[in-house]
């Protein structure tokens, strides 16, 4: 079991040294870019449901 639990934690070394990790002015460029595209979504669907809320609201009052 121990022989078995090292060469896993060894292969996981291994494997951490083949990772590409991306520098910091990548990294913060992609989180503002994730960011952003999340605030804009939820703006988007926001407003659509505010939408469907007042066409919902105008066929109800008829």
């Amino acid at each position: 079991m121990w022989q078995k639990v090292t060469t896993f934690m060894g292969e996981v070394r291994t494997e951490f040294t083949r990772v590409i990790w991306p520098t910091r002015t990548e990294l913060v460029n992609s989180t503002t870019i994730v960011i952003v595209f999340s605030i804009a979504f939820a703006i988007f669907i926001g407003l659509f449901d505010l939408v469907l809320s007042y066409v919902r609201s105008i066929l109800l009052a008829i």
